[in-house]
């Protein structure tokens, strides 16, 4: 191993480290969000501007970190898919981590834009939308979040088995 392989070998560490760090803090963010700032908020926050100021916080955290896992993501599905340890199954998993990589930004990048009427219902507003709230909530952000995250340690096991032979 040459000086520029392990030179290589840092850099595409600290990509990796770079893309972990960005999704840990993206969907560590949502989970805390989902699962406990949401309910305090619920309880607490009668008209909305803690919630409003907390979200306007988190917008450009959860911006740069979707830049983060694109960049570090291109990079390093380019330098696993040049490699002979990459087969079809870690191709396979690899398109289906960008799939739902891709509709995870998308819900990110949609969620702050929806509105809800004021002057409605509150009732009619919770049940508004039915299934595609569901497909383009929070929760619907965190579970392809989590899925994502697994997939990535699949395609790292199946690099690995790759690698061994």
């Amino acid at each position: 191993m040459t000086g520029l392989d392990i030179g290589l070998d840092v850099i595409l560490l600290i990509i990796r480290w770079a893309h972990a760090l960005a999704a840990v803090i993206w969907i560590g963010g949502s989970l805390f969000m989902l699962l406990a700032g949401r309910p305090a908020l619920r309880a607490t926050d009668a008209g909305g501007i803690v919630g409003r100021a907390l979200a306007a916080e988190f917008r450009p955290v959860v911006t740069t970190a979707i830049g983060v896992l694109i960049v570090t993501g291109v990079i390093l599905a380019v330098s696993r898919l040049t490699s002979e340890a990459a087969g079809i199954a870690y191709t396979a998993a690899l398109v289906a981590k960008i799939v739902l990589a891709g509709y995870a930004f998308g819900i990110a990048w949609l969620l702050p834009r929806r509105r809800v009427n004021p002057n409605a219902n509150p009732d009619a507003n919770a049940n508004a939308g039915g299934i595609r709230r569901a497909l383009s909530g929070p929760g619907a952000l965190t579970i392809a979040g989590v899925i994502v995250i697994g997939l990535a340690d699949v395609l790292g096991w199946l690099f690995e088995r790759g690698l061994s032979g």
